[in-house]
């Protein structure tokens, strides 16, 4: 059994905060409320949520079965689903857990690419990660540096011809990210700062336009209606309790993941927040297992649709999904 249009409709009013069929079917009026309880019966039925009460329900949402709950790509191409927001909830809840509850989120994905003994790169390794992470995480910005082209310009300082100084120029912010997370391997050990993730946020930001520090502008997510939350307090405090649940987390994979998830999620930076949260991913797994990863068996689309996935449905499946493979 899989969501439905009508399902996903009636679970993203539940993720803003409407419990009981009655205030959804004010939110769906084109809907009937006969549609909207067979719809929270379903949701019921996939343990996505819970009923509480008997003659006027309410319903609660089961986090843990819903981060890894399969969205289907359709639901996501449907442009008029919903808008949503951070969800307070869902941050509550993942900062709630402990330790072994978090690293335990997502069965047996963060556990079989994890290897216990903390191992060192060789240089070989570091300059191959070097080379393709900074290619590919610039090339699902919109970068039309090549491999070749990136690994000339980062091994003999040989920019690529009709390319434009912008593009040149993220690529070498990426490197110089890499560099800081290796000398800096402290930074990304155990507790997290936001100090630290604002610093590689910087480095990746640099002589490209963005501004620095906690963004005090409204940002809009391309293709998503998404809508992240404003107010340079609220940002900072939600960094805060997101770094502390990355923090908590042990297993390589889990900590990772969350990064991977969490940055973007919050979008406090103005701009580079994807860029920052692949960074700060790369640092975690870099300084625990020794090892990093590019994202270069995943394109631009499915990245997107994962995303999507998380920042409207709350849903980890995709992004899980995508960094099994990268480790496999």
């Amino acid at each position: 059994m899989r969501l439905n249009k009508s399902s996903s409709f009636v679970l993203l009013y539940l993720l803003k905060g409407y419990t009981a069929a009655p205030s959804i079917s004010e939110q769906l009026e084109s809907v009937d409320i006969r549609s909207i309880q067979r719809s929270l019966l379903k949701l019921v039925e996939l343990q996505i949520i819970t009923r509480n009460g008997v003659n006027s329900p309410t319903y609660s949402i089961n986090y843990e079965k819903l981060v890894t709950l399969t969205i289907p790509e359709k639901l996501l191409e449907n442009e008029d689903r919903p808008t949503t927001t951070l969800n307070h909830a869902f941050i509550e809840w993942v900062s709630s857990l402990d330790t072994a509850s978090l690293d335990g989120l997502f069965g047996n994905e963060p556990t079989k690419n994890k290897n216990t003994a903390i191992e060192k790169m060789s240089p070989r390794d570091l300059e191959y990660l070097t080379i393709e992470l900074s290619w590919k995480s610039s090339a699902l910005e919109g970068n039309t540096y090549t491999l070749l082209d990136t690994q000339l310009l980062l091994t003999d300082g040989i920019k690529a011809k009709n390319r434009t100084e912008f593009e040149t120029q993220m690529i070498i912010n990426h490197k110089n990210a890499i560099s800081f997370i290796i000398e800096n391997g402290e930074l990304f050990s155990d507790q997290l700062t936001f100090s630290s993730v604002e610093e590689l946020h910087r480095i990746i930001g640099h002589n490209l336009g963005i501004e620095s520090g906690v963004r005090k502008k409204i940002v809009r997510i391309s293709s998503s209606n998404y809508e992240p939350i404003a107010g340079p307090q609220q940002l900072r405090e939600n960094a805060d309790s997101i770094l502390s649940t990355i923090s908590r987390a042990k297993d390589p994979f889990t900590r990772s993941l969350l990064a991977l998830a969490l940055i973007p999620y919050l979008q406090g930076f103005e701009d580079g927040n994807k860029r920052t949260g692949r960074m700060l991913a790369n640092a975690l797994m870099i300084n625990s297992i020794g090892r990093g990863f590019s994202l270069r068996k995943t394109d631009a689309r499915t990245l997107a649709l994962a995303y999507l996935s998380f920042y409207e449905f709350n849903s980890l499946d995709a992004l899980t999904n995508i960094l099994s493979a990268e480790l496999d």
